[in-house]
């Protein structure tokens, strides 16, 4: 998945990350890169569904986390989970 169009340097993003994602059986079928740039509330993320396999990219404003971004195909909310020490 290539990062979103307009992002040229990485010191203009106060938030990165790209996470595999889990469907119901336990499989890394999907997978989410969002960001957010400094200065801005706003969100943005390109997905590919782990329930349907399909790529989406939008803007959102979080809340709160753990982040829940809703498939505009199938209707699934997805959790982008903290990432956890180990």
């Amino acid at each position: 998945m290539k990062l979103p169009e307009g992002i040229t340097d990485i010191k203009e993003l106060a938030y990165i990350t790209s996470r595999k994602l889990e469907n119901e059986q336990g499989d890394k079928t999907g997978m989410v890169v969002v960001w957010r740039k400094k200065g801005e509330e706003e969100f943005g993320y390109k997905l590919t569904c782990p329930y349907c396999a399909t790529e989406q990219e939008s803007r959102v404003e979080f809340k709160r986390r753990p982040y829940r971004v809703r498939c505009n195909n199938c209707g699934k909310s997805i959790t982008i989970e903290k990432l956890t020490k180990k």
